[in-house]
């Protein structure tokens, strides 16, 4: 299976650079690019878009080296050499420095999120491209990435440079930079399209299919850089988890009757509210069931295999019976989430902000890598919620912290204010749409237990269940919607994982018949409490020594699917028929 690595930003012009590449450490910070611009200084080969660190990449060295030097050598078609051509980086981790042809072309701070830079006036037939990455592991974001040599716990191994593709693009002097649709039931949609300039003669087409039919059609001229366009489409058909329908879009650039740009994208007619303690799917009540996702792989680490692994993944998400993941402390990869558009699961995009302390000049460097995420998934109906942080318990009862993940929250909805957002899940909320709990603690108990444990809360006799510090000291609860964001995290006894790790789980049972059978009384308790509207349970597989996964670090079942679903079915009933009282 293949697929671009944007498929919802495609262009046809283009030529994918990923396989074995050269490939040297360099630990001493030694090296020149004068010296790294000559193959035969490299030792190692790698295959990218794989971390050295893991299977897949060819070298499978799991310790520290902090600078790495890579080189690839690239002949292009010569249509390339007659326009303007883009180098594309989906992700390398963490900071990059760009030669082609002996020429710097640019640099990158942040390890999830894309960048490209134009490349017309140094590209030739035959091509020199030397990537330099340094990832010390520091003060940084880094997600679960241990900063320790022996991975244990929750934290997993590292991953250091390329792990997502690289590629080119041609494109002419006027170019798509960014498409934006924002999607209304009503059939009107808003396009917002940014270009990279502006000529007088140019014109911009759009077309918007259902299928194969056409659906809606634009044509104006391009007076700005920012365009805000209004489409009327033809027929109507909503986005959901059961009819996930997608219209395709083409969007095509002319000046003076010539053909400069063209980029096929797509979107879901889908919206998604927050009111009243309640979140609305498309106007209907939804109730979140969800399981927390990774991102891990037993070859690839941050990479999989093949993409039949994202596909596999989340069909198992659907053969449980979830309508949803967290995708957490990794952004998704963008076919991850074609993949999630396809089959209508939701998601909750997380980055991967552990690692990173809570300072003014952090925050700087991750606003700019966490709107660079948000502007490139925005298209995915898929996503229906925005998550920066995670379970920043150092700003409970700090003003200044505070502050900034306030900053970060209205930053992103100024960016998309057509979705929730939740501001730091689990801990020290400051200001967010969702009220999101992590509760280890109390899921241990029995579901009739943990029922009595909100009973009281309700009449006033105890705080919120929770792990940690729900609400930080700026926080005032404002009857947002709750839902119950990491529970769970099970293992079962007698199980070792398949990578050399200590064994860690927050509970182990008996057998899988105990797991089905604990997961099942307290998802219907909390399908028993009307203020909770959803939860997502730790996690969908194990991750190294973390063995708490409905499946085995390799995606085999530890427990019978059809019993989840059963389970999660019984929920739902039960949670609708409390949400019609």
């Amino acid at each position: 299976m293949k697929l671009y690595p944007r498929p919802d930003f495609e262009r046809f012009d283009s030529l994918i650079l990923d396989g074995y590449w050269k490939f040297q450490f360099d630990d001493y910070e030694q090296y020149t690019i004068e010296e790294m611009s000559d193959p035969s200084a490299y030792e190692k080969k790698i295959l990218v878009p794989y971390p050295y660190q893991s299977r897949k990449s060819g070298i499978h060295d799991e310790t520290f080296h902090d600078v790495v030097w890579y080189l690839n050598e690239f002949i292009v078609p010569k249509g390339f050499l007659e326009k303007r051509t883009l180098l594309k980086f989906g992700a390398v981790d963490y900071y990059s420095e760009v030669w082609l042809n002996g020429v710097k072309i640019g640099s990158h701070k942040g390890g999830y999120d894309p960048f490209y830079f134009d490349v017309t006036n140094v590209l030739k037939e035959k091509n020199v491209l030397v990537v330099r990455v340094v990832d010390k592991h520091g003060d940084q974001p880094r997600g679960k990435q241990d900063s320790n040599p022996h991975p244990r716990g929750c934290r997993y191994m590292r991953v250091t440079g390329i792990w997502q593709p690289v590629w080119l693009e041609k494109v002419g002097d006027l170019y798509i930079e960014n498409i934006r649709v924002y999607p209304r039931l009503s059939g009107e949609i808003e396009i917002g399209i940014e270009m990279n300039d502006v000529k007088p003669d140019a014109r911009i087409f759009i077309d918007a299919y259902f299928y194969e039919g056409e659906v809606g059609s634009y044509s104006g001229p391009i007076e700005t850089k920012n365009l805000n366009i209004k489409l009327n489409l033809d027929e109507i058909h909503a986005w959901d988890t059961e009819d996930p329908d997608i219209y395709s879009l083409m969007v095509r650039v002319e000046n003076k009757e010539e053909v400069e740009d063209t980029v096929k994208s797509y979107f879901g007619l889908r919206e998604i509210k927050v009111s009243d303690g309640k979140i609305f799917l498309n106007g209907e009540p939804l109730y979140f069931q969800a399981v927390l996702e990774q991102g891990y792989y037993p070859d690839g680490i941050y990479t999989p295999n093949t993409l039949e692994d994202f596909l596999n993944d989340l069909n198992a998400v659907k053969e449980m019976g979830f309508n949803g993941v967290r995708a957490h402390q990794k952004p998704p990869d963008p076919r991850y989430l074609y993949f999630a558009d396809r089959l209508g699961v939701l998601v909750w995009d997380e980055m991967g902000d552990w690692g990173m302390t809570l300072t003014d000049e952090n925050i700087k460097d991750f606003l700019v890598q966490w709107k660079n995420i948000v502007i490139r998934d925005f298209n995915h109906p898929s996503i229906v919620a925005w998550v920066p942080f995670n379970e920043r318990d150092d700003a409970y009862n700090d003003p200044q912290k505070q502050k900034l993940l306030a900053l970060v929250y209205e930053e992103t909805k100024k960016l998309d204010p057509t979705r929730p957002i939740v501001d730091t899940s689990g801990y020290s909320h400051v200001k967010t749409d969702i009220l999101d709990i992590h509760d280890y603690k109390d899921t241990r108990l029995t579901g009739r237990r943990f029922k009595k444990l909100w009973d009281e809360y309700k009449a006033g006799k105890r705080e919120m269940p929770a792990s940690g510090h729900l609400m930080s000291t700026a926080f005032e609860y404002q009857k947002q919607p709750i839902i119950i964001s990491e529970f769970g995290g099970w293992g079962i006894e007698g199980q070792e994982p398949i990578v050399k790790r200590p064994e860690w789980a927050y509970m182990l049972l008996s057998d899988k018949f105990d797991l089905e059978r604990k997961y099942r009384d307290i998802v219907l308790a909390m399908a028993d409490v009307p203020e909770i509207v959803g939860y997502c349970y730790t996690q969908l597989y194990d991750v190294e020594g973390e063995l708490n996964g409905f499946l085995t670090y390799d995606r085999k079942w530890k427990v019978d699917p059809s019993k989840i679903k059963e389970a999660n079915i019984e929920a739902y009933k039960r949670w609708l028929k409390n949400e019609k009282k």
